[in-house]
């Protein structure tokens, strides 16, 4: 797992992470922009669309249903939206062309049925 260098996240990690097994051990890796000019910036991108998107629904509450919207959210982000600075779809960036059409949600749902 990667985390910035916020002085509390070592504590955390442990806390939540502590194994004496080395066999399953996840690592914490700890990036200092200061020292090496590396961002966290695409997973910040998706947290903060995982946080607009949820706080739209005031009553999402159940366990069960945090899955389905996280899926959601993948195929808009990889299939849906246009990459801000590319303008290109990521699906497109990574050499998968799929037909979809112009309702996008719709052409990918015709296409699973498949």
């Amino acid at each position: 797992m990667q985390t910035d260098a916020r002085p509390h996240y070592p504590q955390a990690f442990k806390s939540a992470f502590y194994t004496r097994y080395k066999e399953g051990r996840v690592e914490h890796k700890v990036n200092n922009v200061s020292k090496t000019k590396k961002h966290n910036v695409r997973i910040e991108t998706v947290f903060m669309k995982i946080k607009d998107r949820v706080n739209d629904f005031r009553g999402l509450k159940a366990l069960w249903s945090a899955p389905i919207l996280l899926a959601g959210i993948v195929l808009q982000h990889n299939f849906i939206e246009n990459h801000t600075t590319t303008g290109k779809l990521p699906c497109e960036l990574a050499d998968l062309k799929l037909e979809a059409g112009v309702n996008r949600w719709l052409g990918l749902i015709r296409l699973s049925t498949l």
